[in-house]
């Protein structure tokens, strides 16, 4: 189970770098036509998923497809840094619905947290575990707008740390590292 684990995690390693690299070349020829049509093709497959895990398949352009997070260039060249406050409502196929004081939000999770010493599942971390419907929590997460016009935008954000209301931080199990700038 270990070996299968390591070797889930250096392929998506390997992949994120073909991936990264990949459509670093791509976009130096995509109009701005393609990239929508792009965006509109990741927001489909992100209305068809039911979960965002990191595990999956890429489709040849090296985006994921199916049930999984669409984990796209577009998606990280234009994500940037931010906390969201709140308290917790539910935990719904892969996301944390929270009210904050701008209005209900959510939050994509990934499927595995580590807390203290123990990794833990995003459903057991915010039923109970970690915090609690009821229970504020602050959110760090990668957040890009894929969608804008004069009327309204769409977002996703995407978790990386959560802290509970006892300063407790539990980490998602990402196949990357986040650094924020200093």
């Amino acid at each position: 189970m270990k070996i299968a684990s390591v070797a889930t995690v250096l392929f998506l390693a390997l992949g994120a770098v073909v991936f990264v690299y990949a459509n670093s070349q791509n976009n130096l020829n995509t109009t701005a036509s393609e990239q929508q049509q792009i965006s509109m093709q990741n927001m489909q497959a992100l209305f068809e998923s039911d979960n965002c895990t990191a595990h999956g398949h890429m489709d040849h352009r090296g985006q994921m497809r199916g049930d999984d997070f669409p984990w796209t260039g577009s998606f990280l060249e234009n994500a940037t840094l931010s906390t969201v406050q709140g308290t917790v409502v539910s935990e719904v196929k892969g996301m944390l619905i929270m009210n904050t004081d701008t209005g209900q939000i959510r939050v994509m999770l990934p499927k595995e947290w580590t807390l203290d010493n123990e990794v833990v599942g995003r459903v057991t971390l915010f039923n109970g575990t970690f915090a609690s419907p009821g229970q504020s929590v602050t959110i760090k997460v990668l957040e890009s707008t894929v969608f804008s016009n004069a009327n309204f935008s769409i977002n996703i954000m995407m978790g990386y740390e959560a802290i509970n209301a006892t300063g407790t931080h539990a980490y998602a199990v990402l196949p990357f590292n986040i650094q924020p700038s200093s």
